[in-house]
């Protein structure tokens, strides 16, 4: 390995450059100043030892927490183990970073969130890249939405976007009013939109019409008879990580990723180590290396330890 630069030995990183692409090392300090690595996998000199970073992804719903919000203190603990052992978690939703802001959440904490299906990345707070649909994608979206009276949530990275009178008391809008309030505006009446995806709530058995609309357009992910995301084409979990991956200079073998659901397939077979949720739907389990336990079973911290990473 060669093309070796020290960044900051007292604050624990330093960073390796070898054929183009960037390593990032933890050091514990030891007693008389020398630096070793925890879980280190080969040397750098002497007394010196390497430990690759590596980068888990958790999906939100149905990972991180249940319907109701409520998350296993044993994934709180597990996140925090896996971030001092020295490796990188990240968020990786379908929701849009307007709607990824829930205090107990961020107070886990990540490092970074890849949000919208790939469309939004942050790293500690800033903005690795951004995917906002064009005035002409959101004007047609909108057309063909009106056309086939499609109940829609616009979602993007300060608003989210419904006509509250077609929700009415869905449990998901009334938790969007409550927890990002006035970031929550009416379709019916604006004028401009900043967007990355949105979802639509189709009744009647009306998927196959939907895709048929938009797949020419964009892309569209079914979670079930009734529920859809619809994006960007060529975005998705997967391209986040990828990028993300590309940013850090994460090797492909060192990345790691949690989901349950349709939105999460792309990632869990892009990713080196996909792990599924026991209560994840049987796609997602037909598509991960391991399937882990159930959230509420601890399968963070299992899936975790399965993979010696905490």
């Amino acid at each position: 390995m060669h093309g070796y630069r020290q960044k900051n030995r007292d604050q624990g990183e330093e960073i390796s450059a070898s054929e183009g692409r960037v390593y990032l090392f933890s050091y514990v300090r030891e007693a008389g100043g020398s630096s070793t690595a925890a879980g280190s996998i080969g040397r750098f000199g002497p007394g010196m030892e390497i430990h690759m970073k590596k980068a888990v992804f958790f999906d939100i719903d149905g990972t991180i927490w249940d319907d109701d919000q409520k998350i296993p203190e044993s994934t709180v603990k597990a996140v925090r183990a896996l971030r001092e052992a020295g490796h990188f978690a990240f968020l990786c939703s379908g929701r849009s970073r307007a709607n990824i802001c829930n205090s107990r959440l961020l107070g886990i904490g990540f490092d970074g969130i890849v949000a919208s299906c790939g469309t939004d990345i942050d790293f500690h707070g800033e903005t690795l890249f951004e995917r906002l649909m064009s005035e002409e994608e959101v004007k047609e979206a909108l057309a063909v939405i009106g056309r086939m009276h499609m109940m829609a949530v616009l979602e993007g990275p300060r608003y989210i976007y419904v006509d509250l009178d077609d929700f009415k008391e869905d449990p998901y809008v009334v938790t969007l009013r409550r927890e990002i309030g006035e970031n929550v505006k009416e379709i019916t009446g604006c004028d401009s939109f900043e967007i990355n995806k949105f979802s639509l709530d189709l009744k009647g058995n009306r998927m196959e019409e939907a895709v048929k609309a938009f797949g020419g357009l964009f892309d569209v992910i079914i979670h079930n008879d009734w529920l859809a995301e619809v994006g960007p084409k060529g975005h998705s979990k997967a391209t986040g990580i990828r990028r993300v991956c590309e940013k850090l200079g994460i090797a492909w073998e060192d990345t790691y990723a949690f989901g349950d659901s349709a939105n999460d397939l792309a990632m869990l077979s892009y990713v080196a180590h996909g792990i599924a949720m026991g209560n994840g739907c049987d796609e997602a389990k037909r598509t991960a290396e391991f399937v882990t336990t159930a959230m509420e079973e601890d399968g963070i911290a299992n899936g975790l330890k399965h993979y010696g990473l905490i």
